[in-house]
């Protein structure tokens, strides 16, 4: 459920996107979705009914389902369907993929904002993850982005409301700035 006070979110997705993709706009889905009781419904309750009567897939029915969850105030922006907030941030950085891991790892103190990381686990050149802060998690990816550069995506989760997820955006964002002025010779 939405966090109390919270305004309706947007679609993810603008009126003439979901037209041109599904032919039909908001208006036509929100209003066959509330018809169907989506309301009182969780996430897998109205894919299931986007997928199996209303027959768009997979894909379109995840997007329709959330954007509809968060017009509707189920869902705020950045909630998962089990109610847990999470927030990525990502950079692609002059830096060859290898580099940029090596940086990034090698001493994290340096560039990391505030609070307690305990690594689970680690594969060279594609991801490093853990614990994060008192009760979060925390996944860190790296992916080759052609010559001489790669990108950094950090992903903060188990977060507890839109407070919080904006405040780990805003630190990531000045972590990455630190990381990326450590990779300039």
């Amino acid at each position: 459920m939405a966090e109390k006070g919270q305004a309706p979110v947007k679609p993810i997705m603008t009126e003439a996107g979901i037209t041109a993709k599904t032919g039909k706009g908001w208006d036509y889905w929100f209003k066959a979705l509330d018809r169907a009781g989506a309301a009182k419904l969780d996430h897998k309750g109205i894919t299931a009914i986007l997928n199996r009567k209303m027959k768009v897939g997979p894909w379109w029915g995840q997007m329709i389902a959330v954007s509809y969850e968060r017009a509707r105030g189920i869902r705020s922006a950045n909630q998962k369907c089990d109610g847990e907030f999470s927030v990525s941030v990502s950079r692609v950085m002059d830096a060859g993929l290898s580099k940029l891991f090596a940086a990034a790892t090698a001493d994290h103190a340096k560039w990391f904002p505030r609070g307690t990381f305990v690594q689970s686990s680690l594969t060279r050149d594609k991801y490093w993850r853990g614990a994060w802060k008192k009760a979060g998690r925390l996944e860190i990816n790296f992916y080759a982005k052609g010559a001489g550069k790669a990108q950094i995506v950090v992903q903060s989760n188990k977060l507890s409301g839109t407070d919080a997820v904006e405040a780990e955006r805003a630190a990531w964002k000045k972590a990455l700035d630190k990381l990326q002025k450590s990779l300039v010779p």
